[in-house]
């Protein structure tokens, strides 16, 4: 599965069905791949850095091509990124336990309006961050803190694609529901590729705004 077999002499449905092929056999190896590493990583530990470097191959899909090997580059990134990775999954958590700590709370006790409406926004600032986080820690190299500050700004300038994620996400959602068996063979990889997409061009349309508003001030001067 460390790349690509071209046949030229296919065309028009057969080439859509090779193609679909190779698509689907390479989201499953992904998604073996991520149990694994999970597995490597005694479950807990391993989780987020196998998490990352799917996102890692499937960003590299984006911008390189399909046909690109995965093994290697999977293992390597995953191997590199392995405690820094954890470190951000243990940030997420904790903001995520700590967010829903307070909703439980706001809602059982306090039963305020305005307080539990400032909850609800921040979970959907912490989601928004989220979605968009592994594509900013791939894609730029930045201090540590920087990527949590990074990906909510990509997700507020570009909220169309943030929304798409949810969107797209339904059908997957419904489909593991009537397949379960999806699930197993290829659920991390079927699911974050989407989210990844969405992210990608989010990421691509903020670049290309930052480069237009610097040439155009750059001219100006």
């Amino acid at each position: 599965m460390d790349g690509g077999i071209k046949v030229p002499y296919l065309s028009g449905f057969f080439k859509f069905l090779y193609s679909f092929g190779n698509w689907l056999a390479k989201i499953m190896f992904l998604h073996i791949l991520w149990l694994v590493c999970t597995l490597l990583g005694l479950g807990i530990f391993g989780l987020v850095p196998a998490t990352l470097a799917t996102v890692y191959i499937i960003h590299k899909w984006f911008v390189e091509g399909f046909d690109i090997p995965i093994m290697r580059p999977y293992w390597n990134f995953y191997r590199t990124n392995f405690l820094k990775a954890n470190g951000f999954g243990l940030i997420w958590v904790t903001i995520g336990l700590f967010l829903y700590a307070d909703y439980y709370i706001s809602k059982q006790f306090i039963q305020s309006f305005y307080f539990h409406s400032f909850l609800i926004i921040l979970m959907v600032l912490f989601t928004i961050s989220l979605f968009h986080f592994h594509t900013a820690f791939i894609r730029y190299d930045l201090k540590f803190f920087h990527y949590f500050k990074q990906s909510l700004l990509i997700g507020l300038a570009r909220p169309i694609e943030s929304i798409a994620m949810v969107i797209t996400l339904l059908p997957i959602y419904y489909l593991y529901n009537i397949f379960p068996i999806f699930i197993v063979f290829m659920g991390s990889s079927l699911t974050l590729y989407p989210i990844v997409w969405f992210s990608y061009r989010a990421c691509i349309l903020v670049e290309e705004k930052r480069e237009r508003i610097h040439k155009e001030s750059t001219s100006l001067l």
